[in-house]
């Protein structure tokens, strides 16, 4: 078996770890500063994004979202509207903050903090790459 994790050797290793690694909040900020990268990089190279990447990043963040809002609003028993595929599409910049703001109160303030530096933070360091590895460039 595992010699490196022992509890997971007498089949008692806890979900709770896992499923704080793969909830929805941790994914949607590595996954905005995993496509901000990509993006710093494609406006410091002044190349095409490919349309798959920015397929997947709309589409995965939107998805992201909606998980995360679907989860979170059944913890705290805050009813759904009826089409909230349509209003995440449209509205999610004003719909996030607001709901954070009022299921929250001021510490919703952290995770909106938490996203405007995931965001602007992954561009960043997609630009330094750029500019640090990408001959031609300066």
């Amino acid at each position: 078996m595992n010699d490196w994790f022992p509890s997971a050797r007498r089949g008692c290793m806890s979900n709770s770890l896992v499923l704080r690694i793969f909830s929805p909040t941790v994914l949607i900020y590595a996954f905005v500063v995993i496509t901000q990268i990509g993006h710093g990089i494609y406006e410091v190279t002044k190349l095409e994004q490919p349309p798959i990447f920015y397929f997947v990043s709309a589409l995965g963040f939107l998805w992201l979202v909606g998980w995360w809002l679907r989860r979170d609003s059944r913890l705290r028993k805050i009813p759904w509207v009826y089409d909230m595929g349509m209003f995440l599409n449209i509205l999610w910049p004003f719909i996030m903050p607001y709901y954070l703001l009022k299921s929250r109160g001021v510490r919703g303030l952290l995770p909106i903090l938490g996203f405007v530096v995931a965001y602007v933070g992954g561009l960043l360091v997609g630009a330094t790459i750029a500019f640090l590895f990408v001959p031609g460039i300066s």
